[in-house]
């Protein structure tokens, strides 16, 4: 029996709406219950991969590994190859999914919502010490890697998102979210925040901007919206009219300031970027329509020499490197791109990201990648980018772009596609990218 702190599952009273799921309410004390009635029907062992699509189902599991003391294993995708080998790294796992898998070879255990009461007590408070979840890297920068989270340190990077979203406010707003919860950033942002700030979850994942629209009308007022940039341009560029949002949160690729006041104009309220990464979870904020540098929480302390950074908090378990290129200012800070972002073509210097937010500013220009070619030439190799521009020429997207950038930067070749290879997270893996270039590169039949 450990020894260590116990921490409250949820900050949300027994008769308050906790979840809005399948039409209905669901107060803190039936989530619980259900929770509990899970958490005793559970397999024995270590750890399950927690696979839920249904983010009230992913929720339910969630907290029944928690009160079992199980961890929830966050592969960084759903393709049975990778499951398998996360699996396989953590002997005597098995799956929680919503839905049977033909093609994953594991043992799984089908999540439903409990019918009535068990008899299982559900537990409020867990151990500070407790592994909540394994959780691994994307994938888009390199091979994933597993990233261990305890309650105490999620809870304690909570405290500091409802201070600085001011969430006293906001207490009973109803959240959505268009992205997945097996992600750092949507378990942070669509599970825990929720979870321990008072609001209530709903239970599904509009993807579409009608389908989130209409998702948006059925709930009350206050509402809040988890998107990434992709969605967020999608939602923009439908022209609909918006159910009134309180805040929206965006992640997972960096956010034009263009189209983030156009977003602000579109729901009507102020667009919050996070900044931070698998390793750290959440750790710094900024209005992105209005400022350029970031605001750290309370508690992060970066440190920078000689371009490598590294973020101290007390939600993390010491020193921790930082793959981003940080100018430290006094009240913060402004992101220059990742370390693995900046390119030197011909002796000059170039973030990817900053030179592909340039592309993404042109109207009519919907998603856009550059990449490196021939890095190993003297001169640094050259661009090739890859848009999603459907009424754009590709010597139409070059005149446009070529008052923007330095001619050395000038992308050849330029190829037109109709989409990119993004996850559902909204990143966009350089395995995935490098697959289509070569696609491109053959002609096999892509635009």
């Amino acid at each position: 029996m450990s020894s260590a702190a116990l921490l409250p599952l949820t900050c949300h009273a027994e008769q308050e709406v906790i979840a809005r799921y399948g039409g209905r309410s669901v107060t803190t004390a039936e989530f619980l219950a259900q929770a509990a009635t899970l958490a005793a029907a559970l397999p024995t062992a270590g750890q399950a991969v927690n696979l839920c699509e249904d983010r009230y189902l992913f929720l339910l599991a969630f907290a029944a590994l928690l009160m079992r003391g199980q961890a929830n294993l966050l592969p960084p995708n759903r393709a049975p190859r990778v499951v398998e080998e996360v699996a396989a790294a953590y002997p005597g796992s098995y799956c929680l999914v919503d839905r049977p898998h033909t093609d994953l070879a594991l043992p799984q255990h089908v999540v439903t919502v409990p019918a009535g009461q068990g008899e299982a007590t559900p537990i409020r408070a867990v151990p500070e010490d407790r592994l909540a979840a394994v959780i691994f890297t994307s994938g888009s920068t390199g091979a994933p890697r597993p990233h261990r989270k305890y309650w105490g340190d999620l809870v304690r990077g909570m405290v500091h998102a409802r201070a600085r979203f001011a969430l006293h406010s906001l207490e009973c707003a109803t959240l959505l979210a268009t992205v997945p919860p097996q992600h750092m950033y949507g378990l942070e942002f669509t599970i825990l925040f929720p979870l321990l700030n008072g609001l209530a979850l709903h239970g599904g994942r509009p993807f579409y901007p009608e389908d989130l629209r209409r998702a948006l009308a059925e709930v009350p007022a206050p509402r809040l919206l988890v998107t990434t940039p992709v969605h967020l341009r999608a939602c923009v560029a439908a022209g609909l009219a918006w159910p009134p949002l309180a805040m929206i949160l965006c992640a997972t690729a960096p956010l034009g300031a263009a189209l983030a006041a156009e977003a602000e104009a579109a729901f009507g309220c102020p667009v919050q970027e996070i900044y931070g990464c698998t390793e750290t979870g959440a750790i710094a904020t900024r209005r992105t329509a209005a400022e350029a540098r970031w605001r750290p929480y309370d508690s992060v302390r970066l440190h920078c020499d000689d371009g490598h950074c590294q973020a101290e908090a007390d939600f993390l378990r010491g020193a921790v490197p930082l793959n981003d290129v940080i100018e430290l200012q006094e009240d913060g800070f402004i992101l220059r791109g990742r370390d693995s972002d900046m390119i030197n073509i011909a002796g000059k210097r170039a973030s990817l990201g900053d030179l592909t937010h340039r592309l993404l500013d042109i109207p009519g220009v919907e998603d856009a990648a550059l990449i490196v070619q021939d890095e190993a030439r003297d001169r640094g190799g050259r661009l090739c980018a890859v848009v999603v521009a459907p009424q754009l020429s590709e010597q139409a997207i070059l005149d446009a772009l070529r008052p923007r950038l330095d001619a050395v930067f000038m992308p050849r070749p330029l190829y037109r596609v109709e989409r990119l290879p993004r996850n559902e997270t909204g990143k966009l893996p350089r395995a995935a990218l490098l697959a289509l270039l070569g696609q491109l590169r053959r002609g096999d039949g892509i635009q």
